[in-house]
């Protein structure tokens, strides 16, 4: 039988996808029994990792155990069944080598029920998307390109010089953010609610074009289904910017309870 009480997060990459849950428990979620591992690689990597001749076969905790030795430590005494719930932190990242929008689609439908196979978070275009705000305002309609070289109408746009040669998103999000924002370490209570609710609003702006906190849970699949007819699938690609982070909030709680909790 599954310990009703583990929890395990795999995130992304090794330091700012945990520094944001660890202060999200601090805030709002508690001491969740969470262990917490990483993959060390873009999404489009998991999907090669577990696909196998048309199908997915996977034992996530074996593949993590075998990809670093820091999850071969903690995970030891655990297997699949050891966790009730497993949830999925990665990015869009659509400009990687392998990058194909139908393995997002592939991956969010596999990875669909925390308690069976794992739940899968995106963040658009990065997890840095989580500190990309300025204002509500200025948010509401933020966009960034999202392919760069993966671009599919690269070789016809007259700016193609222009766009690859634009900082990394990692690199640009400092410079168009509050200053304070760069440092998680030091978020209050009072700017995680703002972060969160400008996040949430904006999914709800991005998928009934009403921009309010919802009033049910948005899923992963019908964000990205957005992302592509709104988006990315035009001359230019781009992404709305969004954290992965709130809608896990919001699935935990749901938006009765979190918006207690929002004190809104």
């Amino acid at each position: 039988m599954k310990n009703k009480e583990k929890i395990l997060f795999i995130f992304e990459g090794a330091s700012t996808e945990d520094k944001f849950v660890k202060k999200l428990e601090q805030n709002f979620l508690g001491d969740r029994h969470a262990i917490k591992c990483v993959f060390d690689a873009e999404i489009y990597q998991l999907y090669r990792a577990i696909k196998n001749e048309g199908n997915f076969a996977i034992d996530i905790i074996s593949l993590l155990k075998e990809r670093r030795t820091e999850n071969a430590e903690v995970l030891k005494d655990y297997n699949r069944d050891s966790f009730a719930y497993i949830y999925l932190f990665f990015d869009y990242d659509a400009h990687a080598t392998w990058a194909d929008d139908e393995k997002i689609k592939e991956m969010l439908l596999f990875f669909n029920d925390e308690t069976n196979e794992g739940k899968l978070y995106i963040s658009y275009p990065m997890v840095e998307a989580m500190r990309h705000f300025k204002d509500i305002e200025t948010f509401k309609t933020l966009t960034v390109k999202c392919k760069r070289s993966n671009c599919p109408y690269i070789d016809t746009c007259t700016d193609k010089d222009v766009c690859l040669n634009e900082p990394h998103y990692k690199t640009f999000v400092p410079t168009d953010s509050r200053p304070q924002l760069s440092n998680i370490n030091s978020y209050t209570t009072a700017v995680w609610i703002e972060l969160m609710s400008a996040h949430l609003c904006k999914a709800n702006y991005l998928i009934n074009d009403i921009f309010k906190l919802p009033t049910s849970l948005i899923s992963q699949e019908d964000i990205f289904s957005k992302q592509l007819e709104k988006y990315i699938n035009h001359k230019c690609p781009q992404v709305a910017v969004l954290s992965a982070f709130p809608f896990y909030v919001l699935d935990y709680f749901g938006p009765s309870r979190l918006m207690e909790k929002l004190n809104l």
